[in-house]
């Protein structure tokens, strides 16, 4: 943790360096001349060095008053001021400069993101969750808002440079730490702090000698440790902070190792192999966090009673079988997760939760069902996750939510059974705060007396296996204006979503599978009068359709979701047409537009014989899949005219944004059959096509 690594960097002339704080700072062409004088001179002394400007830059952005940038320019001199000429060391002095400019609460949030390995992308959730725990955000305020003030404070050091914004597909906002930033954050904490290993370069748990008793947090976090044996006792009167996370084999702790850390506050031991916590555990009697988030191992967790302080008690992942002993007495518990608990919780027991009066997020596993008379109790909860009996018991709790002074996100099941976890996607996270679901699954709706409240802020739901659902959708279902995501999958007696109302819905995702009796979106004697009127999906992006045989037109008009993305039908055996519409564009040429179509996918349609009776202008076409579509005769896109060089014969363009047209491999002979509005049409777009097998394609 010293400066003494060597490192090449390279410099930049004067202009260079002028041109990146202007860059950085943002505002380098309107500052007045004395400030910009001050502020060239401060670039000076980074003696071109582009770290140093870049964290210069980000400390004095917003910065105005010029007796503020006088005053920098003379703590940035001192700070640089004696010492020799190595370039490690201008650039640690500058970045503890920039560092030690900021106010207390963001100076102990930035040093929280240097307890993590060298170049980790750390989850912005998580450091959110640490700086709530460190009290660095008003606890007193609701989790949505103190989430929002943990995002201002990483979007604070992000626009400092003292962090880095980085997020990979598929992966959550993220945030890591540049190596010598680092580095000075971690001398900064020397002595009280401590970060070893990391990347599984550390095999076993440090000598006791490295644990000193000024120590207050140790990170251990992302090695290879797979046991702290017998006898090791780490005398560490002060330590409050024991990161072990990420010891993928750590497997067994001795009862002697918390015998001597009384002063413990958060203890981390999430994805490891613990099969078996200590009984000294017990006695850690100030923690306020234990986190044992996927310990897929875990099976037996000490009595907790004596733990008065703890606020946060995570143990979703778990194989424990039982709610640990001692919970009714952790009545300062603000967060309880012990979802997913690998089917091996049998019961969540009732009469607990009215003892935790302060739980503000609450996760049961889906296997058992949520006690509701125990959760209607809990005035403050402003997040839930877990499974209701029936349509009664969700009512309840919608109802126990209102006129509360928070708002509640919450990702509910509804039904006797638990719809297993190769349908539970919809429950990854609701960590967005704001975020709603319901999952009725073999739901009864017989009960014609029994209202369905979907309550508005709801933003998923989804039937699976639900029979007893009306004819129509609308029919049940008051469908909320934040509602954006409708699945509905194996439902019997379903025929459609809307009659003809004229009922808009903002639905911007739609899913439909595996229904029987499923005839078209709009009932299909109303289809000529729905043309009438503003459209009533406009708002829709995405429309899946899937093993619907009774559906023979899609029953939408193409004026009715003028906004729509991806459109995918697949396995509908009847079906003979996709888009219907009656407007009529110039001339005797049919015209229909779908402005935003970027992916069409048709599969496995054996009756389908037209895609569309009209020309499809598609201006955003990216992707174009079809397969098994035998009896189709035409693809009815428009071909822009290239009046420039009509004289030469290449009077049309292909669609601009047509990347790719896949077909299904062995149907060559079906593709040159295809008919075409003009000769040249097919010419154009053959250079796009592929031939893959239906696994490839399809998904």
């Amino acid at each position: 943790m010293n400066c003494q690594e060597i490192i090449e960097v390279e410099t930049l002339d004067t202009d260079e360096a002028w041109d990146l704080f202007g860059e950085i700072h943002g505002r380098q062409t309107t500052l007045n001349p004395q400030v910009r004088e001050i502020a060239k001179s401060m670039v000076e002394m980074c003696d071109g060095l582009p770290l140093s400007i870049i964290t210069l830059a980000g400390s004095m952005r917003g910065e105005t008053v010029i007796q503020a940038w006088r005053d920098a320019m003379e703590e940035l001199r001192k700070s640089v001021m004696g010492g020799n000429d190595d370039m490690d060391d201008k650039v640690f002095k500058i970045i503890k400069y920039s560092i030690d400019r900021l106010d207390p609460i963001l100076s102990l949030c930035f040093l929280c993101c240097s307890l993590y390995p060298q170049d980790h992308k750390i989850p912005r959730s998580e450091l959110i969750k640490n700086f709530i725990l460190e009290e660095l955000v008003d606890g007193r305020t609701s989790m949505k808002s103190q989430f929002e003030k943990g995002h201002s404070i990483l979007d604070k050091l992000v626009s400092l440079r003292l962090l880095e914004s980085t997020r990979v597909v598929d992966e959550c906002d993220s945030v890591k730490m540049h190596d010598l930033v680092r580095t000075v954050a971690l001398k900064i904490t020397e002595g009280k702090t401590k970060v070893i290993g990391g990347h599984c370069v550390l095999k076993e748990i440090p000598n006791e000698e490295l644990w000193s008793k000024d120590l207050e947090t140790i990170s251990l976090m992302h090695n290879d440790i797979n046991e702290i044996p017998i006898g090791v006792s780490p005398n560490c009167p002060n330590l409050s902070t024991l990161l072990l996370q990420r010891n993928l084999r750590l497997r067994f702790i001795a009862d002697s190792f918390f015998s001597q850390m009384r002063s413990l506050r958060t203890l981390n031991l999430s994805e490891t192999d613990i099969e078996v916590l200590p009984d000294s555990l017990s006695n850690l009697e100030r923690l306020k966090a234990l986190i044992l988030e996927n310990c897929a191992s875990l099976v037996y967790v000490p009595y907790l009673g004596k733990m008065k302080e703890l606020t946060q008690l995570d143990l979703s992942h778990t194989s424990i079988k039982e709610v640990p002993r001692g919970m009714e007495k952790l009545v300062d518990l603000k967060f309880l997760s012990m979802k997913n608990a690998y089917n091996k919780l049998e019961i969540f027991p009732t009469g607990l939760l009215p003892n935790l009066e302060k739980l503000q997020c609450l996760h049961i596993p889906y296997e058992v069902v949520a006690p509701i008379e125990d959760i209607e109790c809990l005035q403050q909860l402003e997040e839930f996750e877990g499974r209701v009996r029936n349509v009664r018991d969700f009512n309840r709790f919608v109802k126990s939510r209102e006129n509360r002074v928070h708002s509640v996100s919450y990702c509910i099941e509804v039904g006797n059974e638990h719809l297993g976890d190769e349908e539970d996607d919809y429950a990854d996270s609701v960590e967005c705060m704001g975020y709603t679901s319901v999952v009725f699954f073999k739901t009864d709706f017989s009960d014609e007396e029994m209202i369905i409240i979907l309550p508005n802020g709801i933003g998923f739901v989804k039937f699976y296996e639900c029979d007893s659902l009306s004819n129509c959708f609308s029919d049940d279902f008051d469908t909320p204006s934040s509602l954006h995501t409708l699945e509905i999958k194996k439902c019997g007696k379903i025929e459609c979503i809307l009659k003809n109302d004229r009922h808009s819905v903002a639905l911007e995702h739609v899913t439909l599978a595996d229904l029987p009796d499923f005839t078209g979106v709009i009932h299909k004697q109303n289809i000529e009068a729905s043309l009438l009127g503003p459209p009533r999906f406009s708002s829709l992006k995405s429309l899946w359709i899937s093993d619907c045989n009774k559906m023979q037109k899609l029953g939408l008009p193409a004026s009715e979701f003028p906004n729509l993305e991806t459109l995918s039908i697949k396995k509908c055996s009847d079906i003979e047409e996709i888009i219907e519409d009656n407007e009529e564009g110039g001339g005797n040429i049919l015209t229909i537009s779908l402005p935003k179509l970027k992916w069409l996918e048709l599969y496995k349609l054996p009756r389908l014989r037209s895609i569309c009776n009209a020309t499809m202008v598609c201006d955003s076409i990216h992707m174009i899949s079809l397969s098994s579509c035998l009896l189709l005769k035409k693809v009815p896109f428009y071909f822009p005219r290239d009046d420039d060089v009509i004289n030469d014969g290449l009077i049309y363009s292909p669609p601009t944004t047509l990347k790719g047209i896949e077909l299904g491999e062995d149907e060559e002979e079906w593709w040159e059959s295809l008919e075409w509005e003009h000769p040249s049409h097919k010419n154009l777009v053959q250079p796009l096509v592929t031939f893959e097998s239906s696994s490839e394609v399809f998904y």
